[in-house]
């Protein structure tokens, strides 16, 4: 999924369709005004050069316990690790009611598009001070799926900071949406093919006397028919909410655990799912340019190995 980021990317400096026109329907439009409700199972993991070890906790009032490491045993309060002042937890990052923004929706017909993602638990703050933000990117041809970087940025040297693979992702909902069944010609290892173009070869590789390929060949590549499922919804439905939402933080060793496990990494990750309350209304806000984790889309190789 991370490759449709990037390749869109690369896309939108050769060919820049245009947005609809005015009083035409956008289907790429996401935008309005969200609740957020967080799960309350975290997984929590501690990376110790290699060795993860990995506990659910319920809820932010838990002690996680780790075991025992070099004689010690490693045990982390959460309420009391979120509550420090040099420590930001997920729920403090991605917050539990939000304004989300396409900022250049009207500009490009691109299906890769800018997300921001504002603070709206305080819709009215005092005068003077605006809320926070952080912007990603949504891909309306990966069924709207988003993911916007929250971690350490260029130049940052907070011991406490979240490293730079922390993330949040999700998807935006769609009313009447299910899940359909098809059958479509595939290889076996899931790309298309067409059966009249009878089997491919694998790749035999440099026999050692240019003659018959080798023992190592493998065989042949045959296209037949393989159950496809796709998530599908009605032309013209509504954005209702938020499905598979994730947001993971990770930290070095060091900060909730001092010296001792210094070359750790701690990462913390909850699910969450969000409702659509009513039209784009922002407080207040400071935008903030878009970010990307760099462990890519979780579902990929994922943030959970601390990098």
């Amino acid at each position: 999924m991370t490759k449709l980021f990037v390749v869109g990317a690369m896309l939108a400096a050769v060919c820049v369709p245009e947005a609809p026109g005015p009083g035409e329907v956008d289907a790429r439009d996401v935008r309005g005004n969200y609740d957020v409700t967080y799960d309350s199972a975290l997984k929590v993991q501690l990376n110790l050069g290699g060795a993860l070890r990995e506990v659910t906790a319920s809820g932010y009032g838990s002690v996680v316990d780790f075991g025992v490491y070099n004689g010690k045993p490693v045990t982390l309060d959460l309420k009391a690790f979120c509550d420090r002042e040099d420590v930001t937890c997920p729920y403090e990052k991605f917050w539990t009611r939000v304004a989300i923004d396409q900022p250049k929706l009207k500009q490009t017909g691109l299906a890769l598009q800018e997300l921001r993602v504002i603070d709206d638990e305080d819709h009215h703050p005092p005068v003077g001070k605006k809320a926070p933000s952080v912007s990603g990117l949504v891909n309306h041809d990966d069924s709207d799926r988003f993911l916007i970087g929250l971690g350490l940025q260029a130049g940052a040297n907070q011991a406490c900071a979240a490293i730079d693979v922390s993330f949040a992702s999700g998807r935006f909902s769609h009313e009447g949406e299910k899940l359909e069944t098809t059958q479509e010609y595939r290889y076996d290892d899931g790309q298309r093919c067409n059966p009249d173009a009878g089997t491919a070869a694998t790749d035999a590789g440099a026999s050692a006397d240019a003659g018959a390929p080798t023992a190592d060949a493998g065989a042949p590549k045959v296209c037949a028919l393989h159950d496809v499922t796709r998530l599908t919804w009605p032309d013209g439905a509504e954005i209702d909410g938020i499905k598979e939402g994730k947001v993971g933080f990770a930290w070095a060793g060091g900060c909730a655990f001092g010296p001792a496990l210094i070359g750790a990494t701690l990462y913390l990750e909850t699910a969450y799912t969000g409702t659509r309350t009513g039209d784009f209304d922002p407080p207040p806000f400071t935008p903030e340019p878009v970010t990307q984790p760099d462990a890519g889309f979780p579902d990929d190789a994922g943030a959970a190995d601390g990098g």
